[in-house]
């Protein structure tokens, strides 16, 4: 028996000795990764990982700018513009007429001539837990998506807006700032970007019973920001920019339209938008699908050249994506080169002349900022099915013995 006790503890002792020696190993790596090392002749020193099966060929050096290059997929809008700022759309209390008009973000008047202002049936707001979406792009366009209510009628909005203008640069093309209401007569010109309807891209898509009429309808701006003899008001963002709301200074929009025939582009009826905005949270999913762009720093003291592959249309031959000198704790940003925008399953990066480490792009691995392969540590991303990637949680190690 007591043979036997021995042989029991023995197991134990082995298997707790394996164990730690798996997580020494890792923390050697991890300690072997902090710094760039170097042989005898100066080149850096590998992670011996890189692929055998990668090859270069004579159009390896040449740059890929793939179409998509400055941002991951999931951060474009359809004309591969980047995302400036999300936010969500809070429906205005309609303020100085609160009394007599519902809270809302978007009126449908079912007259000719407006005369049902204060027809509260005329008034649409969002449904419970879906918001409407305003975001701006970084090319001067905007757009707001999503659905917005009024009893059984419920209106599908893919809303665009274009040629973004400060203040200054809208006033000298002859645009005004229309203020009224509560918040829009305490608000300050100067505070205000000011955009138009982009008519060729706008749709409004109407189902049920207590619509005006059901069907898809285009959209343009009003007063036609090119008629001389009227005024152009255009859409205002800013500071009591959602013009009918009590919260003077809150950050929102304001602007008129007409509904139109999609075909004949003839007007319909009347409508506009007034809603205060609110910065959307940052969020952020799992890697999924594959990785489309990583912003990475170089956590080094010395500048150092540094290119970047990734494997052409997920062949074997190597193709550049990323080639510049950067400096210590600097961050740059490589884009995937592939037609779907992502980088396949590895970039691999070069210091110098020589291989240094591959970072995998597949999202086998659940990359994200914090992760690290060397010096060089990820600070953001995105992934072509999960978007913004969260911050990396290392796996962690169980022994399991019975």
């Amino acid at each position: 028996m007591k043979h036997l006790s021995k042989i029991l503890l023995l197991a134990v002792l082995v298997i707790f000795a394996s164990c730690q020696n798996e997580s020494t190993e890792d923390q050697a790596l991890e300690e072997r990764q902090a710094e760039l090392r170097f042989d005898n002749d100066g080149n850096v020193v590998s992670d011996g990982e890189l692929d055998k099966e990668l090859f270069f060929n004579e159009t390896s050096e040449e740059m890929n700018n793939n179409v998509l290059m400055n941002v991951g997929m999931s951060n474009l809008n359809s004309s591969g513009a980047a995302v400036e700022q999300v936010y969500t759309v809070i429906d205005a209390d309609r303020a100085p007429y609160g009394d007599q008009q519902p809270t809302s973000n978007f009126w449908w008047s079912e007259t000719p001539d407006g005369t049902d202002y204060f027809d509260g049936s005329t008034y649409f707001a969002a449904a419970d837990g879906e918001n409407l979406v305003f975001t701006e792009y970084t090319n001067g366009t905007a757009s707001l998506i999503g659905t917005t209510i009024s009893g059984t009628c419920v209106v599908d909005l893919n809303v665009w807006f274009k040629d973004k203008k400060t203040w200054d640069e809208w006033s000298a093309i002859g645009g005004g700032h229309k203020k009224e209401g509560t918040a829009g007569d305490a608000s300050n010109s100067a505070d205000m970007n000011f955009y138009v309807i982009d008519h060729t891209k706008s749709t409004m898509t109407a189902n049920g019973g207590d619509c005006v009429q059901e069907g898809t309808f285009g959209l343009t701006q009003r007063p036609d920001p090119n008629d001389p003899n009227t005024p152009n008001f255009g859409a205002h963002i800013g500071p009591g920019g959602a013009n009918y709301d009590s919260n003077v200074g809150a950050l929102g929009l304001s602007t008129w339209g007409w509904m139109i025939d999609p075909v004949s582009c003839d007007p319909l009826w009347l409508m506009d938008f007034n809603f205060r905005l609110e910065i959307a949270p940052d969020e952020c999913d799992d890697c999924i699908g594959d990785v489309t762009d990583l912003t990475l720093n170089w956590d080094w003291h010395n500048d150092y050249r540094v290119r970047v592959y990734q494997r052409y249309e997920n062949t074997w031959c190597a193709t550049k994506i990323f080639d510049s000198v950067v400096g210590a704790n600097e961050n740059f940003t490589i884009n995937g080169a592939n037609a779907d925008g992502s980088f396949g399953n590895y970039v691999y990066i070069y210091v110098g002349n020589c291989y240094y480490t591959k970072i995998k792009t597949n999202c086998w691995l659940n990359i994200g900022p914090g992760y690290r392969r060397g010096v060089v540590e990820v600070v953001s991303g995105h992934s072509s099915g999960g978007g913004e990637l969260c911050e990396y949680e290392p796996p962690h190690y169980w022994c399991w013995w019975w």
